[in-house]
């Protein structure tokens, strides 16, 4: 399956997430992002299509979240799998936005099917 296919029942979502503020979260976030970089890798494209940090600036590049393009088949779904991820269970993400989004361009083409958010 490529990058951008998908099955008609699974949908698309952009995730915002904003990392912990306190001066051990960044400490936390190296702790644990092997596994959570491993976790991506193995789940992409299927459920993670693309993804990466946010950073505060790109001068400092500190990182002050993440932004990703995830395809579940709900959004509780969406829910459940983030619940999982060890930026969750390590306490890098503090809270998220989900959006319902379909890519259009950028990836290696466009999305077959009907829009279905």
């Amino acid at each position: 399956m490529s990058a951008t296919s998908t099955s008609n029942t699974k949908k698309q979502y952009l995730v915002v997430i904003q990392d912990f503020k306190d001066e051990k979260a960044l400490e936390r976030r190296m702790a644990v992002r092997d596994q959570h970089l491993a976790m991506a890798k193995a789940n992409h494209p299927e459920y993670i299509v693309c993804g990466g940090a946010i950073f505060d600036s790109h001068e400092s590049r500190n990182m002050v979240g993440s932004a990703m393009i995830c395809q579940a088949e709900s959004e509780e779904e969406l829910r459940e799998k983030l619940s999982k991820d060890p930026y969750v269970i390590g306490k890098v993400w503090e809270k998220w936005d989900i959006y319902p989004y379909r890519n259009a361009i950028g990836l290696e083409k466009e999305l077959p099917g009907p829009v279905i958010i």
